[in-house]
């Protein structure tokens, strides 16, 4: 298929899965009984990429990317070994391989009640593959933007920071937006922990986030865009306040990912930093109060 062909019927099938959202919903969702009072925040070792997996108290899950392609038994090893059989939602934050490609394996696999996206238009055989799997699956598809909640439990709020709701003339408008710019942003909160995933969201987004005054505080900071430098300026950082950052990076990676000036901005600011190419899997919880970083 030829670069515009494809990027048509990417438009469309976007389309037609918003189109029949309103005619699905969180109808089945199976609800896990845990003997516990902890939100678990599990950031899975994919190498160069992201995949994030937030736990409630009561059981309900929340996939956040999932690494490349190569990554997705990986993901769902981790899944299958938490017990979890069924993910309540998938948020796919922008359409790069290192993000979705590994949520394919996971959409055949396991069954997902509801997927949240960007819609970013974009043409590659893996974000293709990845919409045309949620499609024939008759998975509600919802376009995430800002002011958007996320139903995920009474317990625990997931607002959608980014991208924004615009006109097609509007400069911030998705299909205007670089991939990464396109990122969809979630705050996190439970009780009085929270928690921000920026996806690969660079200066330009945070610069409009902080002209709205859209930036809210976050105990714990996933580093947008693997800790490049294109990222977490100290402007930004600065109304973060974050004393637990978050790098998804993959070892020995040919991009110098992370950046030395963003491990210099987050030393400066005494918070921890924790690596998934040092440390491997991490995995924080918190109990409305205070997060731990469990062994």
């Amino acid at each position: 298929m030829k670069r515009f062909g494809r990027l048509m019927w990417l438009c469309l099938v976007v389309t037609l899965l918003i189109a029949v959202v309103g005619c699905s919903g969180f109808s089945h969702i199976r609800v896990l009984e845990l003997d516990s009072d902890l939100l678990t925040v599990t950031f899975i070792d994919v190498g160069q990429g992201d995949s994030i997996l937030i736990r409630t108290p009561s059981g309900k899950t929340m996939l956040v990317d999932g690494g490349e392609r190569t990554a997705g038994n990986e993901v769902v090893r981790v899944l299958r070994e938490k017990g979890i059989q069924r993910l309540n939602v998938i948020v796919g934050t922008h359409p790069h391989a290192d993000h979705v490609g590994g949520l394919i394996r996971v959409l055949q696999k396991l069954p997902v009640d509801v997927v949240y996206d960007s819609a970013k238009p974009y043409s590659s055989k893996t974000y293709e593959d990845y919409l045309r799997l949620i499609y024939d699956k008759d998975i509600p598809f919802h376009a995430a933007r800002a002011g958007d909640e996320i139903l995920l439990d009474d317990s625990v709020k997931v607002s959608v920071l980014w991208p924004p709701h615009t006109d097609a003339g509007d400069p911030f408008h998705i299909e205007k937006l670089s991939v990464n710019d396109a990122s969809v942003i979630l705050h996190i909160s439970f009780g009085e922990s929270t928690l921000l995933l920026t996806g690969d969201a660079e200066t330009m987004v945070e610069k409009e986030l902080i002209r709205k005054g859209s930036v809210p505080e976050a105990q714990v900071l996933k580093i947008a865009h693997h800790g490049s430098a294109t990222s977490s300026s100290g402007a930004f950082l600065n109304i973060v306040k974050p004393e637990i950052a978050v790098i998804c990076v993959g070892a020995d990676n040919t991009y110098g990912y992370p950046h030395r000036e963003t491990i210099k901005s987050l030393t400066g600011m005494g918070c921890e930093i924790l690596r998934t190419d040092i440390h491997g899997t991490i995995v924080l919880q918190s109990d409305g109060r205070t997060w731990t970083v469990k062994p």
